[in-house]
C-alpha cells in the first residue's frame, strides 16, 4: 500500500499513478500612490494533494472503485491521509474528482478510467466517529 485516505486505499502496482503537493503563501497587496504596491505576507493557504489513479478491470471493478470515492466526497467529512510507511499526512478532504474514461466494452461497460482527485488539507476538528448527528455522544 502507498496511502490511506481514510478507508481507501491505495496501491502502487494497480491503482496508484502519482501525487503532486501544492504548498502555496498568502499575500496582502496594499496599493501606493505613484509607487508599485506594496506586498504583505499573510501565511501558508491549505496544502493541497493530486493524486493520479489508475482503474482497470482486470484488478479492481471501476465503477465500484469511483463510487466509493463518491460517497467519502459527499460525506463532506475530513479523512486521515497516511502513507504506507505509517507517516500520518494530516485531515484532508476530497475537493474535486475528475474522471476519464480511457476504454470500455462494446457494451459501454468501464475497463479503464484515469481518476485525479483533489485533496484540501482541513484543519479543524475531525469528528469523532461515535458522535451522532445532533452533535451528542454515545454513552
Amino acid at each position: 500500500m502507498f496511502a490511506q485516505l481514510g478507508d481507501i486505499q491505495f496501491d502502487l502496482i494497480t491503482y496508484f499513478d502519482g501525487i503532486s503537493e501544492t504548498i502555496t503563501y498568502n499575500y496582502a497587496e496594499h496599493e501606493r500612490i505613484n509607487n508599485k504596491t506594496l506586498l504583505q505576507f499573510l501565511g501558508e493557504n491549505l496544502q493541497e494533494f493530486t493524486i493520479k489513479l489508475n482503474l482497470h478491470s482486470t484488478f479492481c471493478t471501476p465503477e465500484d472503485e469511483i463510487l466509493k470515492i463518491r460517497e467519502n466526497a459527499k460525506l463532506g467529512k475530513p479523512l486521515k491521509f497516511i502513507k504506507g510507511n505509517g507517516e500520518y499526512i494530516g485531515a484532508f478532504v476530497i475537493s474535486q474528482i475528475q474522471k476519464t474514461t480511457e476504454q470500455t466494452s462494446p457494451e459501454g461497460d468501464l475497463i479503464a478510467i484515469q481518476v485525479e482527485l483533489q485533496l484540501k488539507e482541513y484543519t479543524g476538528k475531525i469528528p469523532d466517529d461515535e458522535e451522532e448527528e445532533k452533535g451528542l455522544k454515545r454513552r
